[in-house]
């Protein structure tokens, strides 16, 4: 019995484990892809400021500046509902025989506010590194 115990307890470790490293690699993605959209589409302005002499640092800190604004305005409205969803989800599977309890406690928010803060920290520095990148001739090229 208490062999089975133990194994039943490491399925669940195993499982939430899983569950957290899913979520870590979504929340990276959401991130990064933002950041690439945003640079993307902010490529030709960036670029130009380049042109007329700003520095790399200085473009950078202007696309960082706005990333980072929009993920502290995303942090909160994710928490609150993400609480939501997982509330309709625990409710729409409790029934007589089954009830599942939701806990969310502050350690959940803040190892989700964490995991969004390094995803967006790792993706703004790959973000700023692409602004070497960019095509100064094309700008100077391009007529509108």
């Amino acid at each position: 019995m208490l062999i089975f115990a133990y194994s039943k307890q490491h399925g669940y470790m195993l499982f939430h484990t899983l569950v957290e490293l899913f979520s870590i690699v979504v929340a990276f993605g959401v991130v990064y892809n933002s950041a690439r959209i945003a640079l993307s589409e902010r490529s030709r302005d960036l670029a130009t400021l380049r042109v007329i002499g700003f520095t790399n640092g200085e473009v950078a800190a202007i696309l960082i500046s706005e990333l980072l604004m929009l993920t502290l305005v995303a942090i909160p409205i994710g928490l609150a509902l993400g609480s939501a969803i997982a509330s309709g989800i625990i409710g729409s599977v409790n029934t007589e025989t089954v009830r599942l309890p939701l806990i969310l406690s502050s350690r959940s928010y803040a190892t989700a506010v964490l995991i969004v803060v390094v995803s967006a920290a790792f993706s703004f520095t790959v973000v700023s590194r692409r602004i070497r990148d960019l095509d100064l001739l094309g700008v100077l090229k391009a007529r509108e």
